[in-house]
């Protein structure tokens, strides 16, 4: 039995849990940090980094071993607080009335992430396609828009990417097809946005690094988001870049 009370010997918590040691530990140190910090414990503890992040009370110990007093108010205590929502949060799925999962196709070239968002949003209900950099995502949904219209909900594109950044690859989609849903992942939001008007005069979400996964499946269901930026999009052509950013830093800023 865990410390926290929860039978960490099923597998779905097991899978639960790592989401969550996984996504704090790269919101916090990105995935580089995240992986030297698995390796240090894999060192240490002589331990698979499988087995440590399902075995709370096993990350835990290392947690404070590596990290000293730093440990529980910085790492621990935000991922204890996150396991005890998903009871909550399992009970709430299974009364939720099934509905169309959406299907979302996420770029980014740096793996770990590409995971661990891909772990998350699927277990959010979500269909996930994934590609580790522009060009790829590009050919998929070329290849996946020959045998369907409308085949992905959401793009997810980070902005900096080997072989295509993300900007050249929502180009290119956008003219298979227009009323394609994208969301820009960057470091930048103001310069990013302001590149999105420069190159293709179009309002696109931008979501801000770092971000958490809530913020950002938030933003993928968020309709009222997108029909706003539509909006800003209509008979806009006598607008100038200034006026345009400020609208949608305010629809931005407004979508929590």
């Amino acid at each position: 039995m865990s410390t926290t009370g929860i039978d960490s010997s099923d597998k779905e918590y097991e899978n639960q849990l790592s989401e969550i040691i996984q996504g704090e530990l790269i919101n916090l140190y990105g995935g580089d940090g995240y992986n030297s910090i698995m390796q240090t414990m894999v060192k240490i503890s002589g331990r698979r980094e499988e087995e440590i992040i399902t075995n709370y009370d096993l990350f835990a110990e290392l947690t404070e071993g590596v990290f000293g007093r730093l440990a529980e108010s910085k790492i621990l205590g935000p991922i204890k607080l996150e396991m005890l929502k998903i009871g909550e949060e399992n009970i709430q799925q299974k009364q939720t009335p099934e509905k169309k999962s959406l299907k979302l196709l996420i770029a980014d070239d740096e793996p770990a992430i590409l995971t661990l968002y891909k772990t998350f949003l699927e277990g959010k209900g979500k269909e996930i396609t994934t590609a580790t950099d522009g060009k790829k995502c590009v050919d998929i949904y070329k290849r996946t828009s020959n045998e369907s219209e409308n085949c992905f909900d959401v793009v997810i594109l980070d902005q900096k990417m080997p072989f295509m950044t993300g900007l050249e690859a929502a180009i290119e989609i956008l003219n298979i097809n227009p009323r394609q849903k994208i969301i820009f992942a960057s470091g930048y939001l103001e310069k990013t946005l302001l590149e999105v008007l420069t190159k293709i005069d179009r309002a696109i979400a931008v979501i801000e690094k770092p971000f958490s996964l809530d913020v950002l499946d938030h933003m993928i269901n968020n309709t009222e988001l997108f029909n706003k930026l539509d909006k800003i999009n209509i008979n806009q052509e006598e607008k100038d870049i200034k006026t345009k950013l400020s609208e949608i830093m305010v629809v931005l800023e407004n979508q929590i």
